[in-house]
């Protein structure tokens, strides 16, 4: 084989395998994107982690001094709103990421 017919022959795959490369500033705004994201990921488990942890302390420490039944009610009402608020805050900031 000739240095020429190498050398178009290597032009011709080329060709053929025409990847994309994305730009830097593609890449970085998708990990700025996915850092946001797991940021906010991260956020929202931490509150829900700190509200069930002081929900079970308060109800441990309401159980162990006997408080009224209204009390517990008016914790449990507030512990099933908890969901409720996240998913509202979830549609605002997924409708100004967008």
């Amino acid at each position: 084989m000739d240095k020429e017919e190498i050398v178009s022959a290597f032009k011709q795959f080329d060709e053929l395998t025409n990847v994309h490369e994305p730009s830097i500033s593609a890449i970085t705004e998708k990990i700025k994107y996915h850092q946001e994201k797991k940021k906010t990921i991260f956020l929202k488990e931490l509150i829900v982690f700190i509200c069930v942890a002081c929900s079970l302390f308060i109800g441990a420490l309401l159980m162990v001094l006997e408080a009224p039944v209204s009390i517990v009610i008016i914790q449990g009402l507030g512990f099933i709103a908890l969901p409720i608020i996240f998913k509202r805050d979830k549609k605002k900031i997924e409708s100004e990421l967008i």
